[in-house]
């Protein structure tokens, strides 16, 4: 969507194609962006996928196709509809839902790979990536910091999956409670986790403070409304939602995995921790807790920190650029 929005003037048109549908889609197309879906697993096994994914594409003549997902068929089917250059862009560090490692891939028929941070792209042994680092739109001007009265709100904004391990957030609110601590946690999400993370709250007491609000599309509002950011995730590649956080100028506290620590700067825009480490996530919260100017502090160098170098236009720049390699522009 962000890129949509700063293509326009370079001379690119976005249209995009997903393959199960969902609730981007429909924002994409409040956006003004054309969104289609076409029903595939992104396999050659599903033929008939393939061939609607085939038919849409030549409906839908492109000079780039840029894919963020779907594999080896889809970057085929791409060029065998006539697209000058397709590229792949790499997210994260594992394929799921079996995490193997990402190593593995090829990418046989790409023009050219994109990582989303440099440990992704470190990880690409056998290929070569231009990194290119997510972007967000920002205000020029500092969000207004957390409340830093009342309880500690904690907040989560991902999929309920087990490589997220949103389980330690709630163990970590069931002991900061028993140490008297005042906490409330909004866990905003859809995913195959759900139900045991609901029945996990429920044994540890803490159901009550602990709300499963769903899939949202007002993070903006949810994120003013908390103190700090969680994500004790066992892999990621660029988190979108921990940038989100820092642009709206929210403390984080997330695992020393993946990109992370290239997003944030640890004890300055925000806290790093073991992965796997529940205790640590909440001595960094106790800690947090204890000091709240310290929220303020954290929140508004990650806001400049995002601003100098996460905005959606930086991030739409690049990828022009390659576009426009790409097709010799």
């Amino acid at each position: 969507m962000a890129l949509a929005r700063h293509t326009g003037p370079s001379g690119y048109r976005i249209s995009t194609l997903f393959f199960e549908d969902g609730p981007l889609r429909t924002e994409m197309e409040r956006e003004g962006i054309l969104a289609d879906v076409v029903p595939w697993k992104g396999s050659i096994k599903d033929t008939l996928g393939a061939l609607r994914t085939w038919n849409w594409m030549r409906k839908h003549p492109a000079q780039i196709v840029h894919v963020h997902g779907g594999g080896h068929m889809i970057r085929t089917l791409a060029r065998n509809t006539g697209a000058a250059a397709v590229i792949e862009h790499v997210h994260g560090l594992v394929i799921e839902p079996d995490l193997s490692p990402l190593s593995c891939l090829k990418f046989s028929g790409a023009d050219a790979v994109i990582s989303c941070s440099r440990a992704v792209a470190d990880s690409l042994c056998e290929t070569h990536s231009e990194v290119i680092y997510a972007g967000v739109d920002i205000d020029p001007n500092p969000p207004a910091p957390p409340s830093c009265v009342g309880p500690m709100r904690v907040g989560v904004l991902a999929r309920l999956v087990p490589l997220k391990r949103i389980e330690a957030v709630i163990e970590a609110h069931s002991k900061l409670a028993l140490m008297g601590i005042d906490v409330e946690t909004d866990i905003c999400g859809e995913g195959s986790s759900e139900l045991l993370l609901r029945d996990l709250a429920k044994r540890l007491g803490v159901v009550d403070k602990v709300r499963f609000l769903g899939w949202r599309n007002d993070t903006a509002a949810l994120l003013a409304s908390w103190d700090l950011l969680v994500m004790p995730s066992m892999y990621e590649g660029l988190p979108i939602a921990a940038l989100e956080a820092m642009a709206a100028g929210r403390a984080v506290v997330a695992s020393r995995v993946g990109g992370l620590p290239e997003l944030i700067d640890d004890g300055v825009s925000g806290i790093l921790i073991p992965a796997g480490d529940t205790d640590a996530l909440v001595r960094a919260i106790r800690a947090l807790a204890a000091d709240r100017s310290e929220l303020s502090k954290i929140g508004y160098e990650g806001w400049k920190r995002a601003s100098a170098l996460f905005s959606s236009d930086r991030m739409s720049k690049q990828i022009i650029a390659l576009y426009n390699r790409l097709l010799r522009r």
